[in-house]
């Protein structure tokens, strides 16, 4: 039990250490310390209740009547704007003791406080009747004159935002006048009150520069009481927001809204205010946040002028958090969809690019393999050239002329020699181009096509004729020595080809160069 009252003692001090100065803080520290504060509910709630059960102890244990009507009317506080049901509760059993009592002062301030209660739940019929009820005779303290009178400025007040007939608002004005007129002849000039009524009267004349006079005068004092400085941040937030200066308007409300939190109250309306002008100012976010906890506190609370003045906008913010929220879906559907759209095209890329790194590994193969092919074919010519000058010499070691010259005129060891050439030339031409054939054959007409029948790794001299034209050898002159033919035979055959493709005839050789480039 003493640890537990030790907890509540330092959680309620740290909190109101941490409470923004209303003249050191600046917008958006306030709303950032209210944003933070609505995230510790359940800390402040707790608090709360713990400081309700230990009143409830100290009631069990009271045995006088006066000192069990002193701890009710503290609960009936921490109730006050907290649950009107426990509330109203509490001011039964306190209104039950003082007439057993038979103390009127004290039946006075019962009935004051069930007057106040069922003006905030908006049953202005029996606050009316409660107020009726007390006996405010030349006996009565100040106090309970300022706070009789403030009950009917309160009563007045709400009845004029419910009534809709000008005429009857008029009187109402007037009375509610007359009630703060005679507040400022029963309070004493240091309570909070007097200066608020004060400040009101300066806005009415529209003059919000000395009204806030009036509120930083009592600020001067150094108030610390948390529903003090909730009442006075939110009469500073009207004055602004008269002046036109909403971030200080909304500056002061917010601060406001702190310290009614920090006391658990739940019948906030600086918490309210702090919504609309956040709407106002476009801080949807945070005008939902604030005015969704607003109403959840005047349900659990049952206070119908909160809820009333909560309905009038709830709808406009609920609509333009909704709005937000699609604005929001759909930004993320566009990024979702920028980034499906840049997935994709990585994914093509990378296809791409792994298409060409097979190609160059591809021709990279090629490359080495028909450098080795070359090497080998530069090695085997080397070597034919020894065999032809060590037969050579074999013969002319024999000093038979006529032998000698039959050996020189013969072609057998040259044409064998490039039987092995060409070979080999097929076998590397149509390593680097293995659909050489067939690409070629669907630049002719079918009935006109060649080499389709052909062994693996062999071309026939016409297709050798248009594999060398491929690689760039375009002259038939050239090509009739590689094959050892005739310049006219070697024409003819293009000739041939050009007169049985699909294309023109002009086109025939372009189309010829495009194989093995696709």
């Amino acid at each position: 039990m003493f640890f537990s009252c030790i907890v509540t003692s330092l959680m309620s001090a740290l909190l109101l250490l941490g409470s923004p100065s209303p003249q050191a803080q600046g917008l958006e520290d306030a709303l950032s310390q209210l944003d933070q504060l609505l995230k510790d509910e359940k800390e402040i709630t707790r608090a709360k209740e713990d400081r309700i059960g230990k009143l409830c102890t100290r009631l069990s244990e009271a045995k006088t009547g006066p000192f069990r009507y002193a701890i009710m009317k503290k609960l009936y506080k921490e109730y006050e704007r907290y649950n009107l049901d426990s509330a109203l509760y509490y001011v039964h059993l306190k209104e039950n003791l003082a007439r057993k009592l038979g103390d009127q002062a004290l039946i006075n301030d019962a009935l004051n406080d069930k007057a106040d209660r069922y003006i905030i739940s908006g049953m202005y019929r029996y606050a009316e009747e409660a107020l009726g009820a007390m006996k405010m005779d030349g006996k009565v303290s100040p106090r309970a004159l300022v706070s009789y009178y403030r009950s009917l400025i309160s009563l007045h007040h709400g009845l004029k935002i419910t009534n809709k007939d000008p005429f009857f608002n008029e009187r109402l004005d007037r009375r509610e006048h007359e009630f703060r007129d005679m507040i400022f002849n029963a309070a004493d000039t240091n309570v909070l009150y007097y200066y608020t009524y004060r400040a009101e009267n300066e806005m009415e004349r529209g003059r919000p520069d000395l009204a806030r006079k009036e509120l930083e005068h009592y600020q001067s004092k150094n108030p610390t009481d948390p529903s003090e400085l909730s009442i006075l941040n939110y009469c500073l937030g009207k004055t602004y927001q008269q002046e036109g200066n909403r971030d200080k308007s909304l500056t002061h409300y917010a601060i406001s809204a702190y310290y009614d939190l920090i006391e658990g109250v739940r019948s906030s309306r600086s918490l309210i205010k702090t919504a609309r002008m956040a709407m106002e100012s476009g801080q949807t976010n945070r005008a939902f946040s604030y005015i969704t906890r607003a109403y959840d506190d005047a349900t659990q609370a049952d206070a119908r002028v909160c809820l009333e003045e909560i309905s009038r906008f709830m709808p406009e913010v609920i609509l333009s958090y909704d709005q937000l929220n699609k604005k929001r879906f759909r930004d993320v559907f566009l990024i979702l969809l920028l980034l499906a759209l840049f997935l994709t095209a990585c994914i093509i890329i990378l296809f791409i690019i792994r298409q060409y790194q097979v190609r160059i590994i591809r021709t990279v193969a090629i490359l080495e393999t028909t450098l080795g092919r070359y090497a080998t074919m530069f090695t085997f010519h080397i070597n034919s050239l020894e065999e032809y000058r060590s037969s050579i010499r074999v013969v002319a070691k024999s000093r038979d002329l006529e032998e000698i010259t039959r050996a020189l005129r013969s072609d057998d060891f040259i044409d064998s020699k490039r039987e092995t050439l060409l070979k080999e030339f097929d076998r590397t031409f149509l390593g680097v181009y293995p659909n050489f054939v067939q690409q070629l054959n669907e630049l002719l007409q079918e009935d006109q096509r060649i080499g389709q029948n052909l062994p693996e790794g062999k071309l026939t001299n016409e297709l050798r004729i248009f594999a060398l034209i491929r690689l760039g050898v375009t002259e038939s002159a050239d090509i009739a020595r590689f094959l050892k033919k005739s310049p006219s035979t070697i024409y003819n055959y293009r000739v041939k080809l050009r007169n049985a493709a699909v294309c023109p005839n002009e086109e025939f050789e372009k189309r010829l160069m495009e194989i093995g480039k696709r």
